[in-house]
């Protein structure tokens, strides 16, 4: 694990984004690899993966042009942990990085083998603890704790990612949160070693500029959220009921 790769998804024209995560990997003696974000505004062979109709119905407006760059930066980024057969660690490059990274990093020759993905940030949501590495806890989220700040990533997890993405409808956070889907469980640390940083997002857009979904919209919208919510609880409800043992490790 000394050598796990840390990828920064970065557009090559955000220079600040990426001064400051040099930056502070220095301070920390880490190494970063920057990978060239896809820009949702040129167009790209894997946005032929958007299904525009399943979107405007289950989310009432289509993708912006920097939820597309970012789903195709992180379905390309699951190909290379695939292809390389070694586990990676994918940051955003609008991260604040907290000095306890450097403990998860050297804990994770602990994690156990069927644990292929988690999130290294901490979101306000309905979790559990689920197991533990060294001193680290790992949480099951009831809920989505959306965005993709940063994340550990190991190539079993990433071909079971590959293999559901045919279809692009929800945005790639939420889209790593359908357990029920792809198989992959929705974990995270708690507390977290990376937030938010004070960078405008470049990659996802600004949420400023999202048009009026309309009344129909609104009715597709909220149907399929309903239904992703029971997906959700049907798929949590053996873990759920289970919430009195221990936690693994």
């Amino acid at each position: 694990m000394s050598e796990l790769p840390l990828y920064v998804v970065n557009l090559p024209g955000s220079t600040d984004r990426r001064a400051s995560m040099d930056a502070q990997a220095a301070a920390l003696g880490l190494s970063l690899t920057f990978f060239e974000a896809v820009n949702g505004r040129v167009r790209h062979p894997l946005f032929d993966h958007v299904n525009a109709t399943k979107r405007q119905a289950c989310k009432g407006r289509p993708f912006r042009p920097g939820e597309i760059g970012c789903w195709a930066s992180h379905y390309l980024l699951w190909q290379r942990c695939v292809e390389s057969g070694r586990p990676m660690i994918v940051l955003e490059d609008d991260v604040a990085l907290a000095p306890a990274l450097l403990d998860v990093l050297g804990a994770l020759p602990l994690l156990p083998e069927d644990v292929g993905y988690f999130r290294l940030h901490a979101a306000d949501r309905p979790s559990m603890p689920w197991l533990r590495f060294g001193d680290c806890v790992l949480h099951r989220y009831w809920r989505s704790p959306q965005c993709t700040f940063g994340y550990y990533l190991a190539p079993a997890a990433a071909a079971r990612f590959l293999r559901h993405a045919d279809e692009w409808v929800v945005p790639v956070d939420d889209y790593m949160d359908l357990g029920w889907l792809h198989g992959v469980q929705c974990l995270g640390l708690k507390p977290g070693v990376m937030s938010s940083g004070t960078f405008d997002s470049t990659i996802r857009g600004d949420a400023s500029q999202k048009p009026s979904v309309g009344a129909l919209g609104w009715l597709t919208r909220e149907a399929y959220r309903a239904w992703f919510g029971l997906r959700r609880s049907f798929h949590n409800l053996p873990a759920r009921l289970g919430q009195g043992s221990a936690v693994r490790g």
